[in-house]
């Protein structure tokens, strides 16, 4: 599926999480690292629109006893229409869970 092509029926908004959107988003997304933020840009796993999310943590105050495991929960952010989203909210409620590993 492609974002310019028409669905036969939009798929409703679900707040759902796979073993397999893991899987497929860490095979399709793909990072660009900034000073103080990556930008992870993609296919959602479920709906198969484009998502892009903004990951940012230098900007906010670390605790150095806490470890960063790299670990980072993703939602889909794409900007099709999914009947039952709620006000405010955007894609298809689809989120899953990567590591993040972006080179310096």
């Amino acid at each position: 599926m492609r974002d310019d092509e028409p669905a036969s029926s939009p798929l409703p908004y679900a707040e759902v999480t796979d073993e397999a959107y893991a899987t497929r988003a860490a095979a399709d997304f793909r990072p660009e690292a900034f000073e103080f933020a990556v930008v992870l840009s993609g296919r959602c796993p479920r709906c198969g629109h484009t998502s892009t999310t903004t990951l940012v943590d230098e900007v906010y105050r670390k605790d150095a006893a806490i470890s960063d495991s790299g670990y980072r929960t993703l939602l889909c952010e794409c900007e099709a229409e999914h009947p039952g989203c709620p006000a405010g909210l955007r894609g298809c409620g689809a989120y899953w869970t990567l590591r993040l590993e972006v080179e310096a």
